[in-house]
């Protein structure tokens, strides 16, 4: 299994809905992105670990940080991924958006994160998400890699 590059990258997944999507099921996301965004997601985590294929993901912790996640709590030993922080990232006018991102992916020391486990994770949240906003094939979803030399927040 390919661990990912990142020394070079940053990564990130980063969900969508369809742009013409009928109102009912836009409400319903942006719902959906205050709650993971608002560090109130452990059912949310909790259901998308069920819908992973990879056991290592499965049994991964939630995440116990403001904006939960993914991952054990050890920042030296565990790897982790976080949900972008809505409160500072809902005052910066340039990030203001209608996207669900886990814009912090970090590997350990000791644990790596694969892009196999990504995937797996990323189809999971699309099949979470696709539930909680009651549609089928409106959801996007991509991991993302910005090179550091150019990555501003």
């Amino acid at each position: 299994m390919l661990s990912i590059n990142y020394e070079m990258y940053v990564h990130k997944l980063q969900f969508k809905i369809d742009k013409d999507a009928p109102q009912e099921y836009m409400n319903r996301w942006i719902k959906l992105k205050t709650k993971c965004e608002s560090g109130k997601n452990e059912n949310i985590v909790n259901s998308i670990k069920k819908f992973c294929k990879i056991e290592e993901n499965k049994i991964l912790p939630y995440l116990k940080r403001y904006e939960g996640g993914l991952g054990g709590d050890n920042n030296l030993k565990n790897k982790q991924m976080r949900f972008r922080n809505g409160r500072v990232w809902g005052r910066m006018m340039r990030h203001v958006d209608n996207d669900i991102v886990i814009d912090e992916i970090y590997n350990s020391n000791v644990e790596k994160w694969t892009y196999e486990e990504l995937n797996d994770i990323l189809c999971a949240f699309i099949k979470v998400f696709e539930y909680n906003v009651q549609c089928e094939g409106c959801i996007r979803g991509c991991i993302e890699m910005i090179p550091h030399d150019i990555y501003r927040y």
